[in-house]
């Protein structure tokens, strides 16, 4: 099994499936604002790496404790909220690349 960012596939998930149900709260919905949330939220929290499928469960079990997923959605909105105020595309650009 290749070397895994658990966390970094939990964000991608939750950021995933806040928009589908709070798609106004980012201003721009274009691929590279959403890969900038997931990217800024992740780098909020610590890494938990695995090596091993034992691993990658034990780590799921503990990203799903109420404190970690709080964290986590903490790390999101925040990232948002960066996001919005700073988006990385031209704004006047109809299509966002």
């Amino acid at each position: 099994m290749p070397i895994r960012n658990s966390i970094l596939d939990e964000v991608q998930y939750q950021v995933s499936r806040y928009l589908s149900q709070h798609g106004e709260a980012l201003a721009c919905s274009c691929q590279r604002c959403q890969d900038d949330v997931v990217a800024l939220a992740a780098s909020q929290l610590p890494t938990r790496y695995s090596t091993s499928f034992q691993g990658h469960f034990l780590i799921g079990v503990e990203l799903q404790s109420k404190q970690v997923q709080l964290d986590i959605l903490q790390a999101i909105l925040t990232a948002i909220e960066t996001v919005n105020r700073s988006p990385r595309h031209d704004p006047n650009r109809g299509v966002c690349l």
